[in-house]
């Protein structure tokens, strides 16, 4: 939330105004959200915990790999979300303007949205090439 800050300065700042004198609001519509979501769960923090883990538990005891998948998966939500919400910026931004819409202006996009499902639908498979190849990368002891 705090790293949208600079961001929202410069929307302020170089508000964007079309041709007929409008103001555009589209500009403020991502740090709003970003904040109002960031808002939320600070102020919800103990409700939202309490569903998501309604007994204290003293000893935890899922695996390691399983932490990790999960980890995995919520970086793929997040990402494929932050690419779900720019292309469609994007493409309303195009459709009201009526400009052609680029591959490459709508590229960063889309590239989130394919790493996100890939790290959403494959984190098991990231969890198991990334302790391979902590396995493989470890020196070896020599016992004498």
């Amino acid at each position: 939330m705090v790293s949208r800050i600079p961001e929202f300065g410069t929307n302020l700042a170089l508000w964007p105004v079309g041709p007929d004198g409008t103001l555009h609001w589209v500009g403020v519509i991502d740090f709003t959200l970003v904040v109002a979501c960031g808002l939320g769960l600070l102020l919800l923090r103990r409700s939202i915990a309490g569903r998501l883990v309604p007994e204290q538990q003293r000893e935890v005891t899922g695996s390691v790999p399983g932490l990790q998948a999960a980890a995995f998966s919520v970086i793929g939500v997040v990402l494929l979300a932050r690419g779900v919400a720019e292309v469609l910026g994007r493409l309303v931004m195009a459709v009201s303007y009526s400009g052609p819409i680029s591959v490459s202006w709508l590229a960063p996009g889309i590239a989130q949205v394919i790493v996100g499902l890939a790290l959403f639908l494959g984190a098991r498979g990231l969890v198991s090439l990334w302790h391979s190849v902590r396995r493989t990368a470890r020196p070896r002891r020599e016992e004498p």
